[in-house]
């Protein structure tokens, strides 16, 4: 099984773009208090899941063949200071989850104005492995954040999948990439082939 990452980047903005920022459509609830949220274009699944609404947790997972081959996980929301103005932080907030990064769409662009709001999304790494907080301000001051933590997923259904690059990797913050090239010599018990 091969993974263009090329493909996986093109998949994930249109996922992300058509669910949760665009107030899509939510998926039934796959476990109680959640909110869900799906999108299909296969070989690829994509699937938001995630627990309360104004402080929450929560993780994205794609499935590539059936497979999961990547996903996030978050924690964040609003500042008790900002809670009055929580509807129009999220409203901002969707307004920069429809604009993902070109590269490494993970959350929003690096940067979003819209006065009095102002985003950042901070990354360490790449798509393929990263951390990364997200902020709204609200006239200069912390209104919203977000932490997050990800990258491909290899399992023993997934140690095979090699990861084709065929597009350059972007790599920001000082975090240092797993060495993922390798993983598709060894089988799923273990050995190297």
């Amino acid at each position: 099984m091969n993974l263009k990452v090329s493909e996986l980047i093109d998949f994930l903005r249109r996922a992300k773009i058509n669910t949760f920022a665009s107030d899509g459509l939510r998926s039934p609830s796959l476990r109680p208090y959640s909110k869900n949220y799906s999108f299909d274009d296969p070989p690829f699944h994509y699937e938001d899941q995630y627990f309360g609404e104004y402080v929450d947790v929560g993780q994205e997972i794609v499935w590539f063949n059936g497979i999961p081959v990547w996903g996030m996980g978050y924690r964040g929301g609003t500042h008790a200071w900002a809670f009055p103005n929580h509807v129009a932080i999220f409203e901002f907030l969707r307004e920069a989850l429809r604009e993902p990064d070109p590269v490494i769409p993970i959350r929003g662009p690096t940067t979003l104005y819209r006065d009095p709001f102002f985003y950042t999304c901070l990354l360490s790494g790449s798509l393929l492995a990263f951390t990364g907080t997200e902020t709204v301000y609200w006239e200069g001051k912390p209104a919203a954040f977000r932490n997050l933590v990800g990258g491909i997923i290899r399992g023993k259904h997934s140690v095979d999948m090699r990861i084709e690059e065929d597009v350059a990797l972007r790599f920001v913050g000082d975090q240092e990439l797993e060495d993922l090239s390798e993983w598709h010599k060894f089988s799923a018990n273990g050995e190297c082939s």
